[in-house]
């Protein structure tokens, strides 16, 4: 099984402590005015009410979509929405985030993976206040080598890609404190729990997560 990778722009490869052992692509660009790559069924009924940021971040998230799809398939392909959730083509499943400075997709074939979640967060962008509301009493010491602000910033990431590779498979909603972080030290791999007996149990339970320190943010990524 390979990861495929690919870097738009001007950015540098992603480096993953552990290696993720799935068929997949991820591409990474920066954001910028992309939406002139936009299939007509990607823009939907609000897009001309979007502000400009908006718009550069949701064409820049499908743009690097299209790219992971055409390294897969040969040929991109429209990434549809329900809401604010990605509607991926049949047969693949995916995930998409952004910072205000670059956007990264992720994709698989359903017969590779059964979930996929990726976030992206600045170093810096997580408070004390913010992280005890979303961290458990487990979660507060940083492992070694991580100072306080980025551990913050890690567990948010983790706790957010765990959600948006479960909630489209399952329909829960996990709040922040339903989901246990648990770092491996020697790899920055992780693994997540629920906190309580549920719907999403046993996906999230056998998921993995993996961990990029990459252009002063933290990547994080969940695998079912």
């Amino acid at each position: 099984m390979t990861l495929r990778q690919r870097s738009l722009d001007d950015l540098p490869p992603i480096v993953f402590g552990e290696i993720p052992k799935v068929d997949a692509a991820l591409v990474i660009g920066r954001i910028g005015e992309h939406q002139g790559q936009l299939f007509d069924s990607e823009q939907g009924d609000d897009f001309d009410g979007f502000s400009s940021q908006r718009k550069s971040e949701y064409a820049s998230g499908r743009r690097v979509a299209h790219e992971a799809l055409k390294l897969l398939s040969g040929k991109p392909a429209a990434v549809t929405r329900e809401g604010r959730m990605p509607e991926w083509p049949a047969g693949y499943r995916g995930s998409i985030s952004h910072s205000r400075e670059f956007a990264i997709a992720m994709v698989a074939s359903t017969r590779r993976c059964q979930a996929i979640g990726l976030d992206v967060v600045q170093k810096n962008a997580v408070s004390a206040k913010v992280g005890a509301r979303i961290m458990l009493a487990e979660e507060l010491l940083p492992p070694w080598g991580l100072i306080d602000t980025d551990w913050r910033a890690i567990v948010f990431g983790a706790k957010e890609s765990v959600y948006k590779a479960v909630h489209p498979e399952i329909g829960e909603f996990l709040e922040f404190h339903d989901v246990e972080i648990k770092m491996n030290e020697s790899d920055r791999s992780f693994t997540a729990a629920t906190v309580e007996d549920g719907p999403s149990t046993a996906v999230v339970r056998a998921g993995i997560g993996f961990v990029s320190d990459f252009e002063d943010h933290w990547l994080t990524l969940f695998l079912v």
